[in-house]
């Protein structure tokens, strides 16, 4: 991709939250700050990128949500219980409509994501590429992805759309289909992709 590419970035909070006890996670506070907002911090404080548009996916609580003066974007009514893969979706079609070539997702409850992950998926989303996946190198396993946090050029709503219609709902089922390009992280780097889950980890 392009340095001048005008680049989006969708924070996905639309989950059910259930090893929150359903809670909405993404407003749940962390250090003393809703979590969404934790993670917006880190998008912004992203090393070398500017992010041309800015969005929150999201289920419940629109109206908190859009007091962060973002578009708030719902799944649609077609794929409402279809996982994170309507929130991609959404996130897609915000960043296709923004005149952006591609959209950083990215799951709200890892406040803690290195500062460097931005400009390394954009710089591995070459000619021909459609999607850049962060993978942890395991220690003595298999390489751990994260798709949660994948960049993806906007081309690929159709595959997208098609995948939903087929009865995907797995992000690295999808992901795998569009052969992504792999980001290598060491093993040291696996706290800064953990996820917030349980009550216990907000301590």
């Amino acid at each position: 991709m392009a340095d001048t590419g005008r680049l989006a970035a969708v924070v996905l909070a639309g989950g059910e939250g259930r090893r929150m006890g359903g809670q909405d996670k993404g407003l749940l506070l962390w250090q003393g700050q809703p979590l969404v907002d934790a993670v917006l911090a880190r998008i912004r404080a992203q090393e070398a990128i500017r992010f041309s548009a800015l969005a929150l996916s999201a289920n419940r609580h629109l109206d908190v949500y859009a007091t962060r003066g973002l578009p708030v974007l719902p799944d649609a009514p077609a794929h409402v219980g279809c996982g994170p893969l309507a929130g991609l979706r959404e996130a897609l079609r915000f960043a296709q409509a923004q005149g952006c070539e591609a959209v950083w997702v990215l799951p709200c409850d890892a406040p803690r994501m290195p500062l460097d992950l931005a400009r390394r998926l954009r710089a591995a989303l070459g000619p021909g590429a459609s999607a850049a996946v962060p993978v942890l190198e395991g220690e003595a396993g298999e390489p751990r992805w994260q798709p949660a946090h994948a960049l993806l050029t906007v081309d690929t709503l159709a595959a997208l759309d098609a995948a939903l219609a087929q009865g995907e709902r797995r992000v690295m089922g999808w992901l795998r289909s569009l052969d992504p390009v792999a980001v290598p992280y060491p093993p040291t780097a696996a706290p800064a992709f953990a996820n917030l889950n349980r009550p216990e980890d907000l301590i």
